[in-house]
């Protein structure tokens, strides 16, 4: 119906439901059911029932069936479950039909052979038989048949069930035990509506708010390939909720996947300090020295691509968005099972009264390092800012700061040729690292990375070192020049 403005009000206003500018419907109109598909919500899991009795008394059983299951796409309704009864029942008419149209009209049985020839073919098949046990067999017939196993009579017993398969969308922030306290109790009260059958649930990773949270009966089964845990409930055989958790690499990846993240992002704050924006291609973090930001752009976990897209579309690698706001939108993975990881910048802590070095980025701690201190206490205290990264540094006297160098100013982590320094104040005020060491940390320590000098020790919880790490590490390295020419005064 389509009601011009009007001045008054009508009295049958209050019978018309409202879909759409002037466009009105009444819950009268023998079509109702199937407008509102068409104009208000194509899902409605009350209009498919309606259409579905509709189609049922005329005895279209096919179109009826149709929009039955159209009601079981959406979970949970108060329609869900009447949708499922009415299905089966439509089922076991159909089933019944079949039947009785069978005794009406029963097909004459063909016989293709007589019942002598069938013992014929029988009798041949058994000698057959044994000759390949007499002839063929490692074991003497005898032994064959007393290996034979006995089923005892009713000792074995098998339940088959229908399973009805659901999807849950989950928040990539979520923790594993709130997963699990999730599924449980979702797959209690799935249980409810459907006693006699195997519920199972599909954990999922969504980026959508909307579906965070939601769990749907599953109508696509790619969907499952992507799923990072599964519930299975059969409570008419077992009353535990069993939950297993699918994708193994999860809790692996997603440490390393969140470090590539921060050790670009770490780079791309230092460069916004210097030149007051972020480069517009990544390509400017990997320049020859004093530009030497980065050594490399590491590879995605989930993906083990390092590629760059600018536009997140979830074929792997990474994202990144010079005009975003801050660095944490600016670069990310290009996979959406990583999830949401918060801008955590690599940074180094030195403890100088147990001689040790960590590598931290939040939670994570990529490394902890020996390291050897400046006599009488020279080595300051403070927080200090990787200016220089340099590969076989020039000093006053040859291979005095080893194979590489961190710059802080006046002092600098460098590498050693004389290892017993490590664990000793040794040096004019520099820290000291073995040349191996300095040469891991080197390339995961971009250019401005804050570094922390502090004489107590650390607390006694420690975080667990992330295994792998050398895992972002591309097969190939870009080409840098990151010996310059300069000699360096570094206090040594």
């Amino acid at each position: 119906m389509i009601r011009r403005s009007q001045r008054f009000r009508n009295h049958l206003d209050d019978n018309l439901i409202h879909l759409h500018k002037n466009l009105f419907i009444s819950p009268s109109d023998p079509q109702y059911y199937e407008k509102v598909i068409r104009y208000i919500d194509a899902n409605s899991p009350e209009a498919h029932y309606k259409i579905g009795q509709k189609f049922q008394l005329k005895g279209n059983l096919k179109r009826a069936i149709f929009h039955y299951k159209e009601v079981l796409r959406t979970y949970p309704s108060p329609f869900y479950s009447a949708a499922n009864r009415a299905i089966r029942e439509l089922d076991q008419q159909q089933a019944e039909h079949a039947a009785s149209m069978q005794k009406a009209f029963p097909e004459a049985e063909k016989r293709l052979l007589p019942p002598f020839m069938k013992t014929m073919l029988i009798v041949l098949f058994v000698l057959n038989l044994m000759l390949v046990f007499l002839f063929v067999g490692d074991a003497p017939i005898y032994k064959a048949i007393s290996k034979m196993k006995v089923w005892g009579v009713g000792s074995d017993v098998t339940y088959e069930t229908v399973d009805v398969p659901f999807i849950m969308y989950l928040d990539p922030d979520t923790k594993n035990e709130d997963i699990e306290t999730a599924l449980h109790k979702q797959a209690l009260e799935l249980a409810k509506e459907m006693p006699n059958s195997s519920i199972l649930i599909y954990g999922i990773v969504s980026q959508d708010n909307v579906n965070q949270g939601k769990t749907m009966l599953l109508t696509n089964d790619e969907l499952t390939k992507s799923a990072i845990v599964i519930a299975q409930y059969h409570p008419a055989t077992d009353r535990t909720v069993r939950i297993r958790f699918l994708n193994s690499e999860f809790e692996k990846h997603q440490p390393l996947s969140a470090i590539g993240a921060n050790l670009v992002r770490t780079a791309l704050e230092s460069y916004r300090k210097d030149y007051g924006n972020a480069p517009v291609h990544l390509n400017a973090l990997l320049q020859d020295y004093p530009n030497n930001y980065l050594s490399f752009i590491p590879l995605e976990a989930f993906t083990s691509s390092n590629d760059i897209s600018t536009v997140f579309n979830g074929r792997g690698g990474w994202v990144y968005n010079f005009g975003a706001a801050d660095v944490e939108q600016m670069f990310y993975a290009n996979e959406a099972v990583v999830g949401r990881v918060p801008y955590e910048p690599v940074h180094i802590e030195i403890n100088k009264a147990e001689h040790q070095l960590k590598l931290v980025s939040g939670s994570y701690l990529l490394w902890v390092k020996d390291i050897g201190l400046g006599a009488n206490g020279s080595t300051p205290q403070g927080d200090f800012r990787v200016m220089d990264r340099v590969q076989k540094p020039k000093g006053k006297h040859a291979q005095v700061y080893g194979e590489a160098g961190l710059g802080l100013g006046a002092i600098a982590l460098h590498g050693t040729f004389d290892e017993s320094s490590i664990g000793t104040d040794q040096s004019l005020g520099c820290i000291r690292l073995t040349n191996p060491d300095v040469q891991q940390l080197f390339q995961f320590v971009p250019k401005g990375t804050e570094v922390q000098i502090n004489s107590s020790k650390w607390a006694a919880i420690h975080n667990e070192q992330v295994k792998d790490t050398l895992l972002l590490i591309p097969n190939k390295l870009p080409s840098l020049d990151q010996s310059p020419k300069q000699v360096f005064h570094w206090l040594g």
